[in-house]
């Protein structure tokens, strides 16, 4: 495993953490200036939903190299993360922004684009986290140096 891949979940999780930061903004004035339950709600998850994401993509990448994966499955692992974490980034940020519920393939073109991500969101997260079972499995059942 080059050190390379590890570096590009942190550097995506880096990156995600950072917007979900900045998302903390709208849901500030979202608070102060009583936008709605709604609003407030939306904010509150893309502030905090982002930020578990781009935590969970550093954690990731610092815990890579214990994992027994082939090449294909480091690929596979990293790159379906980073597809998940930008995509559910972009679908709580359209959601506050424009109020779009998302979690259905229906109403208007923006509520699509909202399902897409969060679809993307979904088979990505579940294809890295499964791809990281099997690491882990597979680096338990290695003998143990001494």
């Amino acid at each position: 495993m080059s050190e390379r891949i590890q570096l590009q979940l942190v550097f995506h999780g880096a990156i995600v953490l950072l917007v979900a930061l900045l998302f903390g903004f709208p849901f500030g004035a979202a608070l102060r200036a009583g936008w709605g339950d709604e609003s407030i709600r939306a904010w509150r998850v893309a502030h905090s939903g982002a930020a578990a994401i781009g935590v969970t993509l550093i954690a990731t990448g610092a815990a890579l190299r214990q994992l027994v994966l082939g090449h294909r499955e480091e690929f596979w692992l990293v790159w379906s993360l980073v597809a998940s974490a930008y995509a559910f980034t972009l679908s709580v940020l359209l959601r506050g922004v424009a109020g779009m519920g998302g979690f259905y393939p229906t109403g208007p073109p923006l509520s699509w684009v909202v399902f897409a991500c969060n679809l993307v969101g979904v088979l990505g997260s579940l294809i890295g986290i499964a791809l990281t079972v099997r690491g882990a499995f597979a680096a338990l059942r290695r003998p143990a140096a001494e």
